[in-house]
């Protein structure tokens, strides 16, 4: 099953900058309000807006247990309901422990992650079930430039 967020599904907006080299920063949250399968669900956090280029990435993790994360660009349409949509190999985090922690992507993650004329979704999986609950969610703070 694919969970989306209001910025997936297009409720909220995301920063979109109009001048080159403006660094723009999306605070990407999900909140388990549903019980995630790691072995069936992908999360759609927000997305990657058209022509833009990944300078920094921080990876928040508040009352998940011990589980990690991958967290890239989806295949697919951004914000489309479709539940075949996955993670592609441009990863900003690979198995990054989500257990009340912060972590920050490499550069080099970053930058590998090339430009694109579309919006490419934001996702991530899981390496462990969560269950429903308040003060559980991973929020993804990203920077991009144009």
């Amino acid at each position: 099953m694919l969970q989306q967020n209001d910025f997936a599904y297009g409720r909220a907006q995301q920063p979109v900058g109009y001048a080159f080299g403006v660094v723009c920063a999306a605070i990407l949250t999900h909140e388990f309000t549903e019980d995630f399968t790691a072995a069936s669900d992908v999360l759609e956090l927000g997305f990657l807006p058209g022509g833009a280029q990944v300078i920094g990435a921080t990876l928040i993790g508040e009352g998940l247990g011990v589980i990690t994360a991958d967290i890239g660009t989806m295949d697919g349409k951004a914000g489309e309901n479709d539940a075949t949509r996955a993670l592609t190999t441009d990863l900003l985090f690979d198995a990054v422990s989500v257990n009340d922690a912060e972590n920050a992507a490499t550069v080099l993650n970053c930058l590998g992650i090339a430009r694109a004329a579309d919006h490419r979704g934001i996702g991530a999986t899981l390496s462990g079930d969560v269950a429903a609950g308040a003060g559980k969610k991973i929020t993804v703070v990203l920077q991009y430039i144009y």
